[in-house]
């Protein structure tokens, strides 16, 4: 692993468990074996450090998204296969999922920023993939009657609640949630 990768790694462990703000350049520099003229080399600051994490993580939960688009038989199968991949992620990943979903820097914040773009962009795809799931699925009366837009809200909630577990996530919560959905959704 290269010099640069661990400082990413560093920072990435470093953010999630105290914080943008609760984390400094020296902090970062030490736990990656670093000097900080070294992670200057690379990186004019935290602020890069923690934007190109954010593009990264982004990136592939992006590509991991696409490979829902197909494969199942019914709309529940759908929404269930996105619940475990986030199970999967979170278990693959735990700190940069939840980089992904807990608060940035103001900085970050502004809606012109990469990452606030990125952040808008995935919310709107869950967004998306489960209201259409979810509108098929009653239009199919494979689910019961229900407010498409509230119950979209609740399972991205959801969703975000599992990434925010981080490492502490388990398999178990992810199964008492689908179980949950199933009874709640599925017409009977």
């Amino acid at each position: 692993m290269s010099k640069k990768d661990n400082i990413i790694k560093a920072a990435t462990q470093l953010f999630a468990t105290q914080g943008f703000d609760g984390t400094t350049t020296k902090q970062i520099a030490e736990k990656a074996g670093a000097t900080e003229p070294l992670l200057y080399y690379h990186f004019t600051g935290k602020d890069e450090i923690y934007t190109s994490i954010l593009i990264s993580v982004h990136e592939e939960y992006f590509s991991h998204l696409k490979t829902l688009q197909g494969g199942t038989d019914t709309q529940f199968e759908r929404i269930e296969n996105l619940f475990k991949l986030h199970f999967q992620l979170i278990s693959q990943n735990p700190d940069e999922m939840v980089l992904m979903v807990t608060s940035r820097p103001a900085k970050l914040n502004d809606p012109e920023n990469v990452c606030s773009k990125n952040a808008q962009s995935r919310i709107k795809r869950l967004r998306y993939y489960l209201s259409n799931c979810l509108k098929k699925g009653i239009k199919s009366n494979e689910f019961n009657k229900l407010r498409t837009k509230e119950t979209t809200d609740t399972l991205m909630i959801l969703i975000d609640g599992i990434l925010q577990q981080g490492a502490k996530a388990k398999k178990k919560l992810v199964d008492s949630i689908v179980s949950l959905l199933q009874k709640s959704l599925v017409a009977k």
